[in-house]
């Protein structure tokens, strides 16, 4: 296989094997590159599988190094409009492509509604698959505007509708597609499990004062205002220091130690190397609750126990005391907090419980085979076959 990003052209498909099915080319049109985490989470981290398999890919960022972060904002909405246009010109010239290529993976909707439809193009030229990791028909904004929801929804649900297949993070996501009379591919984010763990670790970091960890990218300061208070009533009880990773450094009303720290460039594993216990606090809000579980996995996968909200993806996939501890409120935060810190067989416990959850049902080898079994072709969905109602129709 040959593997090329933003704007390399593959040469020529390549010779047909004696594989169970036919050799394809796939072209990736992503959000960002490896350094974008739900890129990499959704899609290009399978890319070796996809080679092994022998297939051809070609992704194409629609966001590039430096334009923008994963989860963060930056700018207002003249910088968000400049990036939109940015990627609706980079997503034309893809357009006079999408005929060379066997299947098209979109990652979320290509432009914010109500802006272009260049899915309903790619649907109509090649078989195209859409995948939900986040859910975009809420808004997240502080200002809400009911008819922006409104042509959100409707625009999502005509993509899913138009779709090949439709490929979901959760069971909240998966709802609102059969909501849209499409039946979605469940299918979590994936981890690269052995990046992120480095032996002996978790040993060297339980001698030292422990660090608390929270990722600001992907979150609000509303998350993060619920979980301060906890921290100031624990500071007088035990010494620790609180990181905050990614975001923009503001002032803050701190009673405890709090580090202000970039994301690395190196890649989101490095983060994880000095944290010893992670932070999920999360409001009760629709947007949370259909959040993904990427970032609980991740502390799973670098060895680092969990303390979260009730929450969403933490109240599916967390059982108290066993792989995480669960927390609601000021005082339960800081007992939960307080338990870890000093009960290191406990902290044992669950990085030992939450490593084997994240090899065998969210590594990026557990997960390989269910994502190339993406772009097989059933006995009924034929070479070209249609989007997800002719595939729903042929199956009835």
């Amino acid at each position: 296989m040959r593997m090329t990003f933003a704007g390399c052209h593959p040469e020529a498909r390549p010779p047909f094997s004696q594989s169970r099915y036919p050799l394809m080319r796939i072209l990736f049109l992503t959000q960002g590159n490896r350094s974008t985490p739900s890129s990499r989470g959704r899609a290009l981290q399978y890319l070796p599988a996809l080679e092994a398999a022998g297939h051809e890919c070609v992704v194409r960022p629609a966001v590039r190094e430096g334009e923008a972060v994963d989860g963060e904002d930056r700018g207002g909405f003249g910088a968000r409009g400049h990036q939109a246009f940015r990627t609706f010109t980079r997503r034309v010239q893809d357009l006079h492509q999408i005929r060379d290529y066997d299947w098209v993976h979109v990652q979320r909707p290509i432009l914010p509604p109500p802006l272009f439809d260049l899915e309903s193009r790619i649907a109509r030229e090649t078989r195209m698959i859409f995948d939900l990791d986040a859910p975009l028909y809420l808004g997240r904004g502080k200002v809400k505007f009911p008819s922006l929801a409104w042509l959100r929804a409707r625009r999502l649900s005509g993509i899913c509708r138009r779709a090949k297949r439709v490929v979901v993070e959760n069971e909240e996501l998966a709802a609102f597609v059969r909501r849209q009379g499409v039946e979605p591919v469940l299918l979590p984010s994936a981890v690269d499990t052995e990046s992120y763990f480095a032996k002996g670790a978790q040993e060297r970091r339980m001698l030292k004062i422990p660090v608390l960890g929270w990722f600001a990218a992907g979150a609000t300061d509303a998350d993060l205002r619920e979980l301060l208070p906890s921290l100031f009533d624990l500071h007088s009880r035990a010494p620790f220091v609180f990181r905050v990773i990614g975001g923009t450094p503001h002032a803050i009303s701190a009673r405890c130690p709090i580090e202000w720290t970039p994301r690395s460039a190196e890649g989101e594993a490095s983060d994880f190397a000095e944290l010893d216990i992670g932070l999920l606090p999360r409001k009760d809000t629709p947007w949370n609750r259909a959040q993904p579980a990427l970032r609980l996995v991740q502390f799973w996968a670098a060895g680092v126990p969990v303390v979260a909200s009730p929450v969403g993806v933490a109240m599916r996939l967390i059982r108290h005391g066993e792989n995480g501890l669960l927390a609601s409120g000021r005082a339960e935060w800081s007992a939960q907090i307080l338990r870890l810190i000093r009960d290191r067989e406990l902290r044992r416990r669950l990085i030992a419980e939450g490593r084997r959850l994240a090899l065998e049902q969210h590594s990026v080898q557990a997960l390989a085979p269910r994502f190339l079994a993406l772009f097989e072709e059933t006995k009924s969905e034929g070479a070209h076959g249609g989007n997800a109602e002719d595939v729903r129709a042929a199956s009835a």
